[in-house]
């Protein structure tokens, strides 16, 4: 069985979409027809829900310059410094909201504004609607497993569209799904929805599976009927920047804590279990680590932008002929 992971990671997550978009480019055909099963994480989630509900890698590619502004919010067209200065919009009323939201965001807030999140969901949620309509996990052409965390019971959640295709109760349009997986804590509002027969707080996925490519491996073998040695697993990173690079002065530590250290864990944990479980040449793990990378998972910003683009553009170069591998072990499988 063939498997795609994708990792957490806000708008990193535009550096494994253009990966996908080379394995497409050489592949031709959509990389979703690669594989037999797509499990994913918040900002992976939402690349791994759309190529199972039949977007190409490239309009997912498109998807962190063309909405990116409209999630997170700032400009590219005034200065960083006098965003940082007078507010990122321009608005006086609409940049006070947003930093009294992002002075609040470790200590709590008012359920009215969205509790602790810097940011409103109106941009994400039109996003997301907007690429992925009313199509529901239970519609969706290839295996999917997104993953979530329900604050309301305190367990991680797996949604998926093989208990969508057997449960209407577990069946949500893609829309949520996405929505589900990507309410990472401190940056957008839990989202609140009926599944399983009970009222849920779905939060980001990557508070306990940045990296849930072992999560892969498991419905594979347990309802797939996959043998161990059978499942090819590509593993794709959003990237990271050396950990001198990660701490940044002008962060709280608590930023930092949240965006590095409880997210490290959780992808390193994922690699490892890779590693002992599947045979070797099977398990590709694609990612990069680059000084240049380092930055805010919510920078939408042309130049965060244009570092992961160069950045992309760097590992597929460097790794071409293990792309070309890759490739052919997925096409004969």
């Amino acid at each position: 069985m063939r498997v795609l992971s994708i990792d957490g990671g806000g708008t990193r997550g535009y550096l494994p979409a253009l990966v996908l978009q080379e394995l497409e480019r050489r592949a031709g055909c959509p990389a979703a027809g690669l594989f037999d099963l797509i499990v994913g994480t918040s900002t992976g989630g939402i690349i791994g829900i759309g190529l199972a509900a039949g977007r190409s890698a490239d309009e997912l590619a498109q998807f962190y310059p063309r909405y990116g502004r409209a999630i997170f919010g700032g400009s590219d067209s005034r200065p960083r410094w006098k965003q940082r200065l007078i507010g990122p919009t321009g608005d006086f009323k609409k940049d006070w909201v947003t930093a009294l939201r992002k002075v609040g965001s470790p200590f709590g807030g008012d359920a009215a504004s969205g509790g602790n999140a810097r940011h409103g969901v109106d941009g994400l949620e039109g996003a997301l609607r907007e690429v992925l309509g009313d199509v529901t996990l239970a519609e969706v052409s290839t295996s999917l497993i997104v993953t979530t965390y329900d604050a309301a019971s305190d367990l991680p959640v797996l949604l998926t569209s093989r208990n969508a295709a057997c449960r209407a109760d577990h069946n949500l349009a893609l829309h949520l799904v996405a929505r589900a997986t990507s309410a990472a804590p401190t940056y957008f509002p839990s989202l609140e929805t009926t599944w399983a027969g009970a009222t849920r707080r779905f939060i980001d996925g990557g508070v306990w599976a940045n990296n849930p490519a072992h999560l892969g491996i498991l419905e594979a073998i347990t309802n797939g009927g996959a043998e161990p040695e059978s499942v090819v697993l590509v593993s794709l990173g959003t990237g990271a920047a050396p950990a001198q690079a990660s701490f940044r002065p002008e962060l709280s530590w608590l930023g930092a804590a949240l965006d590095t250290v409880a997210l490290a864990m959780t992808v390193h944990t994922g690699d490892v279990l890779c590693q002992q479980y599947l045979k070797p040449g099977n398990y590709h793990r694609l990612q990069v680590v680059d000084p240049s990378i380092a930055g805010a998972m919510d920078d939408p910003s042309v130049e965060r932008l244009s570092a992961l683009d160069a950045a992309a553009k760097r590992l597929i170069a460097e790794k071409s002929d293990y792309l070309d591998q890759i490739l052919r072990q997925l096409t004969v499988t």
